[in-house]
């Protein structure tokens, strides 16, 4: 299980099995190498570091995927400590 953070260092979600809950434990969507999903098949962005789900903003939209069929939620992890707050890259944010 990893935990997914915004850049300004809140926890925001985690991935588990290769598929995106945010922190209420709702699926978002699937880890695709390091692309990421959206539930209804849209292009969500990166994973960037492990921690961080971002978009570039200068990029074309990707086609949509069929989508998969969402997984039944584990129960959700004890929310880690917030993070040092980091500088977005530049041409991507946060997509939580």
């Amino acid at each position: 299980m990893s935990h997914i953070f915004r850049s300004g260092g809140q926890w925001a979600g985690y991935i588990n099995n290769g598929n995106l809950f945010d922190a209420k434990g709702n699926y978002r969507g699937y880890v695709d190498g390091n692309e990421v999903w959206g539930h209804d098949g849209k292009y969500l962005g990166e994973l960037i570091d492990g921690a961080y789900v971002m978009r570039k903003t200068t990029a074309m939209p990707k086609m949509p995927r069929i989508p998969k069929i969402a997984p039944i939620p584990p129960i959700p992890p004890i929310p880690p400590m917030p993070r040092m707050p980091r500088m977005p890259k530049m041409g991507y944010e946060d997509v939580f």
